[in-house]
């Protein structure tokens, strides 16, 4: 229609062929030309009228259907990015909301007798989450990038948020008419009032949300637990739909009302309530790892009074002081940090787990019960003191560029980053790439040592894709002599999870293929000497499919998966001299006769 109009209207104006503005639209001119003027403004007329009915009836007829297949998002694509969670525009990764309930954030100290734990009714959705499926384009994005999808999981980003908007939509009759059902599962409605409400409707509002396929559930449970919540969905959704928010609402309620959970995530649990940690060791382990450095790391309470004595806080983390894999990783940056002279210390032990593993699997209670204490351990270890309500004294309180915080755990970097916050602790994070990319820059660690061999790098979902730090790690690995490296086919924003996101560290993966196994797999297409990671999480998945590829013979028994900064410490560290240990221990920087190189700019 808008192409016969342009045509009517360069023949009523008697335009010529080198009329640019009429290029494609010419041969229409020619088609109409010789008509009268009153019978070319008759064909205008007619074809407007045409151009405008049409238009009015297919949204007519939207209007009325609105799960008519995926026409509706037309027009709720653009209020549902301009409603997107994050007023900057960014995604919707890092932080968790709180739980909310009413639209009020949740007491857990002093709930309310008729605050909803989670969601487990489609009408409990917050209304971003009803317009977040209905605006679902359903163009499969959000599933080509999805690790659990990609391994044969039952979990598709794309499918989960259209069985959520085909329920809600199936439902829409049932509570329109006043139904619905209490936390005790009474009818909220009366027969009179539900007499109208088509059968349909009514077996609608029968289902569980999360349920088998014996149940007749909306979402099976083995979809809802397969999510690692790497956010691959989030940041490549056009619509900016915030698939983490509803599933980690959807496991609230699962984990917090009805116990109903993969069994072997219990055993965290109840490790992270009885000793602060997932693999429920003494609190004393955590500092065990200061005895295998040869120079003191300072104790917060016993070396130094508190923090205001150092330039970090080294937030050592579960895996770092826990898992003899990740240890490595601590002791190589602790090292560094040491060799650089960059003063910190580390917390004496009596620190928690940040909550990341509870919070994701759904358990928000005990989130809030760590990270509180965590925070307030946290503020008074910065100087600040509390009053008599337990909240920090005004007169003590300082800004958040006092309170650094350096993380080798991205986990724990985005927890105390994003989500501390919201607990009251205000610190300012970085993760261990960024400051070793600093020092590096202010020539204060000068990798001298060839590191020979091909490196890929994976990138951690909470370090990138959540927190947006791609460059320091292949910086790092830019400076260290003798490395080549290469990328993986997925990398960076398009990075592939390791599988131990969303919780699912502590959860067998019985269905499909492992997703470190398909990451792995990747890795070893480029045939490399070592694949490097910046994370413990990743660095143990890694790890664990690795030595089973080399069992099988699929993998080479030289190749090393390492943490970026055990690769910088061994370019850093002085090559063995004759009669040496052989180890090459040594805390010099470079060679004595080796001049100092002019240190590069931050780029």
């Amino acid at each position: 229609a808008i192409l016969v109009l342009r045509g009517l209207e360069g023949a009523i104006h008697h335009v010529d062929h080198y009329e640019a503005a009429y290029f494609v639209s010419y041969p229409l001119v020619l088609a109409f030309d010789g008509l009268s003027v009153p019978t070319l403004q008759t064909l205008i007329y007619f074809t407007a009228m045409i151009k405008i009915g049409t238009s009015l009836i297919w949204m007519i007829t939207v209007s009325l259907n609105t799960n008519m297949g995926v026409a509706w998002h037309r027009f709720l694509g653009f209020p549902n990015i301009w409603f997107k969670r994050n007023a900057t525009g960014e995604t919707a990764l890092g932080a968790l909301l709180p739980m909310t309930s009413g639209g009020k954030e949740i007491d857990f100290e002093d709930p309310g007798e008729d605050d909803v734990f989670g969601v487990s009714q489609v009408e409990q959705f917050s209304w971003k989450g009803i317009l977040d499926f209905s605006t679902c384009t359903e163009c499969g994005r959000c599933q080509s990038q999805c690790p659990a999808w990609n391994t044969g999981k039952p979990l598709s980003p794309k499918l989960l948020i259209m069985s959520l908007r085909d329920h809600a939509h199936a439902k829409a009759p049932y509570l329109l008419a006043g139904g619905g059902k209490t936390m005790e599962g009474e009818e909220k409605a009366s027969e009179e009032q539900l007499k109208d409400v088509p059968a349909a409707a009514l077996a609608e509002a029968e289902r569980p949300l999360v349920g088998t396929a014996e149940e007749n559930g909306v979402i099976d449970p083995d979809v809802l637990w397969s999510c690692t919540t790497c956010g691959a969905c989030v940041e490549q959704c056009p619509v900016d739909i915030e698939h983490i928010d509803h599933i980690v609402d959807m496991r609230r309620y699962q984990v917090m009302i009805e116990s109903s959970f993969p069994s072997e995530a219990g055993t965290m649990l109840k490790n992270l309530e009885k000793k602060g940690n997932p693999w429920g060791l003494a609190k004393k382990q955590r500092v065990e790892w200061t005895k295998e450095v040869d120079f003191e790391v300072p104790i917060v309470g016993k070396d130094v009074e508190d923090l205001t004595e150092v330039d970090y806080l080294y937030w050592v983390g579960c895996a770092g002081a826990l898992e003899d894999r990740a240890k490595k990783t601590t002791k190589a940056f602790a090292e560094l940090l040491h060799m650089a002279g960059v003063k910190f210390a580390i917390m004496g032990g009596d620190e928690k787990c940040t909550g990341d593993s509870a919070r994701r699997l759904g358990n928000e209670p005990l989130f809030q019960q760590l990270g509180q204490e965590n925070v307030a351990m946290l503020n008074m270890a910065f100087g600040e003191s509390l009053d008599e309500d337990g909240e920090v004294d005004e007169s003590t309180k300082k800004p958040k560029g006092a309170k650094k915080i350096v993380a080798t755990c991205p986990h724990c970097f985005n927890t105390i980053a994003n989500e501390y916050p919201q607990l009251g602790g205000e610190f300012e994070v970085i993760h261990h790439t960024q400051l070793l990319q600093h020092l590096i820059d202010e020539g204060k660690l000068i990798p001298v040592t060839p590191v020979e061999g091909l490196i890929t790098y994976h990138d951690p979902c909470y370090l990138g894709r959540h927190n947006k730090v791609y460059t320091p790690p292949r910086e790092i690995m830019d400076k260290v002599p003798g490395l080549r490296q290469q990328e993986m086919h997925r990398h960076k924003e398009r990075g592939f999870c390791c599988g131990a996101g969303g919780a699912r560290m502590w959860m067998e993966e019985r269905i499909g293929k492992r997703i470190n196994t398909e990451r792995v797999d990747e890795a070893l297409s480029l045939n490399p000497d070592i694949v490097s990671t910046a994370c413990p999480f990743c660095l143990v998945m890694l790890s664990d499919s690795v030595n089973g590829k080399k069992g099988e013979g699929k993998a080479k028994e030289s190749l090393q998966v390492v943490d970026v900064a055990q690769l910088l410490l061994d370019s850093v560290k002085t090559p063995a001299e004759p009669g040496d240990d052989g180890d090459g221990d040594t805390d010099d920087k470079a060679p004595a006769d080796s001049p100092d190189p002019e240190p590069e700019p931050v780029k």
